[in-house]
């Protein structure tokens, strides 16, 4: 699973600008929705960077996201390595090495970054958005240097969104007990008048050990047609 979920050359981006200020969570809630990607279909090539211990791997990757339908994942290192797709009801991959696959439920990427997430919420975490929506009542807002941070509390579950000043996400945590999610973004780059972090970072911990899976896109396209073709090969061993 992290071969195939596992720094590409940094290109200069428009920056975004903003010298509106918000004072309360109801008006930074407000700006922020303005601020959110709307795309039906966003195609990002570039690369992945696993780590979980001493192993770490890097891999070319393609994503190729079809909005609230299904996450494809494509991955080589000089030759094909595998792919993998993320739907409503679970999670498939095959990898061409070994020659495996894996179909199931969430519970495997439950497994590797250590809380429950289904379809929606990782589709929100590449879109750059809350992966668990919040509301201005239940919500506390606090002013920092750089921007704005909402947390709030869903059960057990505490979750903090860290906001710039042009109301782009840049950080979000979520924690359950010892389980933690860190998620960073960094290096937005506008298309079609859209913000797409170019940069994303998960950082999970399961039982005092932390896996670090790093997207770093140097290409993102939205609203295009997009092929996801996914086909387990006959003969290989589920796993």
């Amino acid at each position: 699973m992290i071969l195939l979920i596992i720094n590409s050359c940094g290109v200069l981006r428009p920056k975004p600008t903003s010298t509106l200020s918000v004072a309360n969570t109801k008006e930074l809630l407000e700006q922020t929705q303005l601020t959110q990607p709307t795309w039906e279909t966003l195609d990002l090539r570039g690369s992945l960077t696993a780590r979980q211990g001493d192993i770490s791997q890097r891999i070319t990757t393609t994503i190729r996201i079809s909005a609230n339908k299904l996450i494809w994942l494509n991955a080589a290192v000089i030759v094909p390595l595998g792919r993998a797709k993320i739907e409503q009801n679970g999670v498939a991959f095959y990898e061409q090495i070994g020659k495996t696959f894996f179909e199931g439920d969430f519970s495997a990427i439950e497994k590797m970054l250590g809380l429950a997430l289904g379809y929606s919420q990782i589709e929100n975490s590449l879109r750059g958005i809350p992966v668990l929506a919040t509301t201005a009542r239940k919500s506390r807002f606090a002013r920092i240097k750089d921007g704005y941070v909402l947390k709030s509390r869903q059960g057990n579950l505490r979750l903090s969104n860290t906001y710039n000043q042009q109301f782009l996400m840049t950080k979000q945590l979520l924690t359950l007990g010892q389980q933690r999610l860190l998620i960073h973004y960094d290096d937005y780059q506008q298309v079609s008048g859209q913000w797409i972090p170019m940069q994303v970072r998960y950082e999970g911990q399961v039982k005092g050990e932390t896996v670090q899976l790093e997207f770093a896109f140097r290409k993102a396209e939205i609203n295009s047609e997009i092929r996801t073709p996914f086909s387990i090969p006959k003969a290989y061993t589920r796993i």
